[in-house]
Parts: structure tokens; C-alpha cells; sequence
């Protein structure tokens, strides 16, 4: 079965096993349902992300595009030249799921947020600027995807409280996690398989605690992707996950029973 009819089939099944807000008997993932994920709040910043997007979705520029991820090869990268238009298409994350994540970093609102897989910072954009007091690390492979990136969030922060750091997501962790005593949010959009995922996933896990909000983009990307959101469920540390399909999103709250919500987004 190909990627494209196996992610249908995948959706299909989430779709009958997805409940909506009158299935959910935890106060907490109902209030999170309620003013997060069922949100309809038109956001100014919405508007300012999306315009953003357009203005690259018009750049025919070439950049040279270094790649870590999952389709790297024996060498661990790979090299190309791509119009910015073109990678935009590709690799941003759509308006919906961007606006979603918008909502949950503005709902939560995290002093540290972290991102692996920052590309060109649409996805960067909008967790920013839904919390301009937070301090945002983001994490790419590619350094001309990271200038644009870096770009945009100059336009969407106001103190600078943002630092994009560049090169191998594996070599880099430890140093950047060195810096910091704790993690409060954190956004997985990168190497979309499973050995990379379940690491990056340890790496992390330490500087967790009660309040954090980790979300793995593309759960269900690949069989890969499928067994490590399987395997961080079941994580001593995790007490409850929501599956919204597109996303997964993992806490670690204490006096909670552990429990897997699949939610219809």
C-alpha cells in the first residue's frame, strides 16, 4: 500500500475511533477541547502568519537545501537546490494545524519553547507570536532555510527572544538542553521515523516536568512514526496523550490516570 492511500486508510480508522468533547470525562482534556481545540477565534495573528506564507509561496528564488531527515541516506545528508516557493509548499505545516498550535502555545503559555524542524518558521511564526513574553529555541538542519526562518521571526517577535541554531538535530540536543533547567513546550517536526523520533523523545524527557506540553508532529506518517508514538505512550513518565491525527500531544501531569484520548480535529 502507498504512502498517500495508507494515510487515508489511517485517517478513516481515526475518524471511527474519534470522540468529541461529550465522550471525555476528564475536566482537563474537556476544558482543553473546549477553549483550545474547538477554538474559533479569528486571531490577529493569524492573518500575519498567513501573509507571510504567501509572500514565500511567491519566492522563486533557488536556495541549496541540506537535509538530516529520514530520506538522508547512507551519507546522513542530502544536498539540493529548490525554489523557496516550492519548499514552502512542501514542508510548512498547513494553516489548520499551524493555527492549532498557535492555540495551545497561547493556552498554556510557556516560559521555554522548542522546536525541531523549524525549516522556513511558519510553524515558528505562529507559536510566537502566541506567546511574545516565551523564550523560543528553534532547531534546523538547512542554514539558508534557517535565514529565512530567522527572518520571519525577527518580524514577529519584539524583544528578540529567539535563537535558531543550526546543523544535525542528534549532535545538537545535548548542547542546547545544557543551556536550559527545564522544558516547558516542545514541538517534534522533524526525521519523521521511528529511531530518531524515540530519540529525540529520551533526550528530551529528563527536562520535562508536571506542566510541560511535548507535541509530535505527523504521528502517523509512517509505520516508523506510528510504533515510536505507540512506544512514548506507553512511557513510564507520560501520563496522558491526545491523537488528533496530524498531531500527537503528550503530558505529564501527576494525579491523573493514564489514559490515550483520540479526539476529532
Amino acid at each position: 500500500m502507498g504512502r498517500k492511500l495508507r494515510i487515508i486508510y489511517k485517517y478513516l480508522i481515526y475518524r471511527l475511533k474519534a470522540k468529541t468533547k461529550y465522550g471525555i470525562h476528564s475536566p482537563f482534556v474537556f476544558d482543553l477541547i473546549t477553549k483550545v481545540i474547538e477554538d474559533k477565534t479569528n486571531y490577529v495573528s493569524y492573518n500575519r502568519v498567513e501573509e507571510q506564507r504567501s509572500k514565500l509561496l511567491k519566492n522563486k528564488n533557488l536556495i541549496e537545501i541540506v537535509d538530516f531527515g529520514s530520506a538522508s541516506g547512507k551519507s546522513g545528508y542530502t544536498t539540493s537546490l529548490e525554489q523557496v516557493r516550492h519548499i514552502t509548499k512542501r514542508s510548512s505545516i498547513l494553516p489548520s494545524q499551524g493555527q492549532l498550535l498557535h492555540r495551545i502555545v497561547r493556552y498554556f503559555k510557556p516560559d521555554i519553547i522548542l522546536e525541531m524542524g523549524t525549516s522556513l518558521g511558519i510553524s515558528s511564526i505562529y507559536q510566537v507570536s502566541a506567546a511574545p513574553e516565551s523564550f523560543f529555541i528553534g532547531i534546523e538542519g538547512c542554514a539558508t532555510t534557517a535565514a529565512i526562518a530567522e527572518q520571519n521571526l525577527s518580524k514577529f517577535s519584539d524583544n528578540n527572544s529567539y535563537s535558531i541554531v543550526i546543523g544535525n538535530f542528534s549532535k545538537l540536543l545535548p548542547t542546547v538542553l545544557s543551556k536550559i533547567e527545564k522544558l516547558d513546550f516542545a514541538f517534534i517536526d522533524g526525521n519523521h521515523a521511528y529511531s530518531p523520533t524515540m530519540e529525540y523523545f529520551s533526550k528530551l524527557l529528563p527536562y520535562f516536568h508536571e506542566d510541560s506540553v511535548l507535541i509530535i508532529h505527523d504521528i502517523n506518517y509512517s509505520k516508523g512514526m506510528e510504533d515510536a508514538w505507540k512506544e512514548i505512550k506507553g512511557s513510564k513518565q507520560v501520563t496522558f496523550t491526545i491523537d488528533l491525527f496530524h498531531m500527537g500531544l503528550v503530558f505529564f501531569r501527576s494525579g491523573m490516570p493514564k489514559q490515550d484520548f483520540i479526539i476529532r480535529y
